[in-house]
């Protein structure tokens, strides 16, 4: 009430003097007669409030108690200030011309403030000398107008009403006096300027004040409280470097003053605890509660805004914990409330503090507390909520704290909920304000940024039903915008966040839907629609849109895009060309395609940039991104010379001082990879020195480092050089130059396990005699370097070790099975002590079997068999969870088919192969071997010198079992034969020789198992095969991990079967 009176009696004095001023100099006597009604109502006033004096509203105590509000006021919008884009307009700036402080009752002239101000500064009509006190009341109140302005001109024009009445001063006019308030209102101006350099000149104001005060004593400019709390306000809102040093020495200089009247207020010390929360200051926390506490020994009593002001400064202090501070503060004023400091009863603002703490914190827990505290703001306190209703910023900053969730989906269903429950309300509201034909403005409004916000959120979910809300969402938009309410008309951060939406939703012909928005845009634009006309971001959207679908004719139609954006340039219909950001964007799309033309595309795109450049068009210089779009385009292609080219020109410019142009870690790693994955005979070599030039322009450059990638594309590159001698050894160098720079301290250069495991294939792939021993120490290494280093990056898993016992596999050492078995055991081990890590799986068992299986030593088979019934056991005490299957069986049966030695030793393999298919072959047994198995049992009945009778009972009885389960395929059929006797064969496919012999009028055995096919076999013995060529190997046939050396495959062709041991070798 009496905020709305005093603005009554303002916007009287000002329509009065409006009038005055557009008239000639007599008619000042109006404004006498207009100050005597005005000061009646003064009067009135004062009989309402029997506590307060009679104050003339020009006098200077009325006008100090109006700025005090007008701090208060200033206070509050500085308590919502921490809240940033794109929230930003979350709240209307007060202060412009005919917002908030004169409701449009009164009418006036569209310039009435500075015809008045140039009627003041007229001397031919207000000559010097001449002003009077009802002058000077006048021209402040025309300064306190001009404040409002929020401007530079503003200030300037405070100033030179300021200096009018100094110079009538300094023309001998002693009937007037300049005052505090009138230069207080001068720095008032520059602090609302929005001048960086604002706060200086209101220091200035003040100290001239100050200075001119001491020299004449004159009482009437003596500092007082509210000038010095003006200019720490003024610093406070700077962004002054040194605002934080300025404002306290104002805060030192208050306090050690004698003067009564310039000792801190309550509004002294929040605006310095803003300070505070504006600075960057380490201790600026610290410093602001030391500053709180104060006050106690002052004995100033807080209010809700020197409270407010203190959470503002937990919130924006960017500490962890700076919600909860800011809600131990609301907790504390609930308290004192509760005691009875009606001055501690928080408002909403204090609320507010709180939810725009949890909005910085980007986390699922702070948009859950945020919208708890919500929920208890619109419950009522007997229902468990607080006593103050939300407003319109309290449900923006929810609906910030939930966008800003990593949690995409949460964020995006919760900022819709909040969304929607603001929508109710303030529909709700309106219909109240509807009903009683109230003026006041409702305490929940819709805003068009908390729609922007949510659309946001759509944008980042990257979900499929993306694009659909934000249409459904828009669509609302434009609905109450048709139904009056033009605020919330969607504008072009609108249209752009439905556009992101569209780009990362992944649907089909997203670029299409885009460019139907985007035409959409121009034509609601060409209509007239305010705040709707496409932008680069608008442009950026629908190419990236285009570019979702990585294809050609995608591609294209966002290269098309970016034609249209320079043609409408050139006609003038768009103020930006397209920049350095759509180019770049276009280069990555058509670097991601696998096509050679891609690589010509964006060498003319750059080409074209630069000339654009060159002939002054800005913003379209390429830089380091839109150079290492075109490398990658260039590596796809394989065209490596040019690539490494473009390279050695980013160098050129970099050492030239271009610092955007200059190469990153990603432009080195891109070549390197790119000679990696080539075919070029020198690639390696050419990779490493790449490498090399990377870690000279690192010592010019420390901010652009090699890391571990830099050397694991070159070690994989020499892993695959199978044709290069000495590849291997290659790659371990370069391993070992990556594990020397991590030890001797840069720890950017963390070794990786994948480096270590692909120098471990390399020995593998290479077949190297001594790659087991070499896998073996780099292993040792490994652990050494997590033991002793902390490498985070290394670690010995099971997949280290079984690269390990592969790298033994292909060594073909002789000492290869003792190690591996050793190797097991040390894992078994570990397992059984508890360490999951190294705990042997399938692979394991099969590797180090396998590695039996090729050495040649009479025993291989008993070796096989005690593994293979090592993991029977284990399976049964539960230690481990080996599936059931043939394949660790078929390994062991391998083995003995390939066990040369004595006669005896190839009877004892005989005998274990024969029991392993007894188990196989059992009606309860759980595992059912495949036709493989059947095949390399055949191959051991046909290899291996035993009983001739012995080997046809076992050959038929498996046999007929492999017919019966029709497991007969070309390489069970190719071992058979070699292994059966003629008496066997005529037994068991007497119906196919015949056919044979009919087909091909022969009758030598040997022709005859050489015709036999599968077609000449019934159906059925086939009917779970598919038909396969012979096997790659015939006398050591490579299945998983069991592989025959190159030694016997050729003893396997050596050796005939046993049934023809006497006939001559087929």
């Amino acid at each position: 009430v009496i905020l709305r009176f005093r603005l009554l009696v303002l916007a009287v004095h000002f329509v009065v003097s409006t009038r005055a001023f557009s008239s000639t100099r007599p008619q000042f006597k109006y404004m006498r007669i207009a100050e005597s009604s005005i000061r009646n109502l003064c009067i009135l006033r004062r009989m309402a409030f029997d506590d307060e004096e009679e104050t003339s509203p020009f006098s200077d105590d009325f006008i100090d108690d109006d700025e005090d509000d007008e701090d208060e006021d200033e206070d509050l919008e500085l308590s919502h200030s921490f809240l940033a884009s794109p929230l930003s307009q979350v709240w209307g700036q007060d202060g412009e011309e005919g917002d908030g402080w004169y409701p449009g009752s009164f009418s006036r002239k569209e310039n009435w403030l500075e015809d008045a101000t140039e009627e003041t500064l007229d001397v031919e009509n207000v000559p010097l000398g001449s002003l009077t006190e009802d002058d000077v009341e006048s021209i402040t109140g025309l300064m306190a107008a001009w404040v409002r302005r929020r401007s530079f001109d503003a200030a300037m024009a405070v100033e030179r009403l300021l200096k009018r009445v100094i110079d009538d001063l300094r023309a001998g006019n002693k009937a007037i006096k300049v005052n505090t308030r009138m230069y207080t209102i001068a720095m008032d101006a520059w602090a609302k300027s929005g001048e960086s350099e604002g706060a200086s000149r209101a220091q200035q104001i003040h100290d001239s004040m100050i200075e001119l005060y001491k020299l004449t004593g004159d009482s009437h400019i003596a500092p007082s409280a509210v000038s010095f709390n003006t200019v720490m306000n003024a610093w406070s809102k700077s962004q002054h470097p040194s605002a934080l040093e300025m404002a306290e020495d104002l805060f030192d200089q208050m306090m050690e003053s004698e003067d009564e009247g310039c000792k801190p207020d309550v509004l002294t010390f929040s605006t310095l605890l803003d300070v505070y929360s504006r600075s960057k200051d380490q201790r600026a926390v610290e410093k602001a509660e030391a500053v709180f506490k104060r006050m106690d020994s002052l004995g100033i009593q807080r209010n809700v805004y020197t409270y407010s002001a203190l959470q503002n400064v937990y919130a924006r202090s960017g500490r962890k914990d700076a919600p909860e501070q800011c809600m131990k503060v609301l907790e504390t004023m609930l308290r004192l409330y509760k005691n009875g400091n009606v001055f501690a009863k928080p408002n909403c603002v204090n609320y507010n503090a709180v939810l725009g703490a949890y909005s910085r914190k980007r986390s699922r827990n702070a948009a859950e507390q945020a919208c708890a505290m919500l929920e208890k703001m619109e419950r009522p306190d007997f229902d468990g909520g607080y006593d103050v209703q939300p407003d319109r910023l309290s449900y923006a900053l929810t609906i910030y704290a939930c966008s800003r969730c990593p949690d995409v989906q949460y964020a995006v269903d919760e900022s819709e909920r909040i969304l929607e429950k603001m929508e109710e309300r303030a529909a709700i509201e309106a219909q109240k304000k509807r009903e009683i034909s109230s003026a006041a403005p409702p305490t929940v409004s819709l805003d068009l940024e908390s729609f922007n916000g949510v659309l946001g959120a759509i944008a980042k979910s990257r979900k499929p039903d993306s694009m659909s809300r934000a249409i459904r969402i828009v669509k609302r938009m434009e609905e109450y915008a048709r139904n009056g309410n033009d605020d919330i008309s969607p504008n072009t951060r609108t249209w752009n966040a439905v556009l992101y939406s569209i780009s990362r939703s992944g649907v089909e012909n997203a670029g299409e839907k885009a460019e139907q928005i985007l035409n959409h845009m121009f034509e609601l634009h060409e209509k007239g629609v305010p705040n709707v006309k496409p932008d680069p971001f608008t442009f950026s959207a629908v190419i990236s849109s285009y570019l979702s679908n990585h294809t050609l004719e995608a591609v294209e139609r966002a290269d098309s895009i970016i034609q249209r954006m320079e043609k409408l340039y050139e006609n003038g219909e768009l103020e930006n060309h397209p920049d350095t950001v759509h180019y770049t964007i276009l280069c990555t799309g058509w670097a991601r395609l696998d096509d050679k033309r891609a690589s010509i595309r964006i060498v003319d795109i750059i080409s074209a940039m630069k000339e654009k450049h060159r002939v002054g068009i800005p913003n379209v210089k390429p830089n380091y991104r839109t150079y290492d779009a075109c490398l990658d385009a260039l590596c796809k292609a394989g065209d490596m010379d040019k690539a490494e080219q473009l390279l050695d020109h980013m160098l050129t410019l970099a050492k030239q001082g271009d610092k955007e142009s200059s190469p990153g870690c990603f432009s080195f790693n891109v070549v390197i990879s790119g000679f990696a994955r080539s075919n070029k005979r020198d690639a390696g070599l050419r990779a490493e020195s790449i490498l090399e030039r990377f870690f000279e322009y690192s010592e010019k450059f420390p901010d652009v480092k090699p890391d571990t990638r830099s050397f694991t594309h070159i070690i994989a590159h020499y892993a695959r050089a199978k044709t290069m001698p000495d590849a291997p050894y290659r790659a371990e160098y370069l391993l070992n130059r990556l594990v020397s720079l991590f030890r001797s301290g840069h720890r950017h250069l963390n070794p990786s396990t994948f480096a270590f495991t692909t120098v471990m294939d390399a020995y593998a792939s290479h077949k190297h005699p001594d790659g087991g021993e070499y896998a073996e120490r780099l292993m040792r290494t490994m652990l050494k370097l997590k033991r002793k280093y902390n490498a985070t990056d290394v670690e010995v898993n099971t997949g280290v070790v079984n690269n390990v016992l592969n790298a033994y596999l292909c060594s073909g050492n002789s000492n290869a099975g003792e190690r591996a078995n050793a190797i097991l055991r040390e894992m078994e081990a570990r397992m059984d002590e508890g360490e999951k890590s190294v705990m042997p799986n399938p692979r394991t068992y099969a590797l180090v079997m396998s590695i039996w299986s090729k050495m040649h030593c009479s025993d291989k088979a008993e070796q096989t068999l005690r593994i293979l019934n090592r993991v029977k056991k284990r399976r049964k005490e539960g230690k481990i969870g080996l599936p059931s299957n043939d394949f660790l069986h078929a390994i062991v049966v391998n083995a003995c088919a390939f066990t040369n030695a004595d006669e005896e030793s190839e009877r004892r393999a005989f005998e274990i192969a024969v029991q392993l298919m007894k188990e196989l072959l059992d009606e309860n047994s759980l595992i059912k071997p495949a036709g493989t198995i059947f095949g390399w049992f055949f191959q051991a009945c046909g290899r291996l010198r035993v009983n001739k009778v012995l080997k046809d009972e076992n050959l038929e009885r498996a046999f007929k079992i492999c017919c019966q389960r029709g497991l007969v395929n070309d390489f069970v059929l190719d071992t058979f034969l070699g292994a059966a006797s003629d008496d066997l064969l005529q037994r068991v496919m007497g119906d196919a020789i015949k056919e044979v012999r009919e087909e091909n009028g022969v009758d030598d055995w040997n022709i005859i198992r050489t015709k036999i096919r599968l077609d000449h076999l019934p159906p059925e013995w086939r009917k779970s095969m598919r038909k396969r060529n012979r096997p790659p190997n015939r006398g050591g046939h490579r299945m998983g991990y069991a592989r025959g050396n190159r030694s016997e495959r050729n003893e396997t062709k050596r050796k005939p079967a046993s049934n023809v041991r006497n006939q001559k070798a087929r």
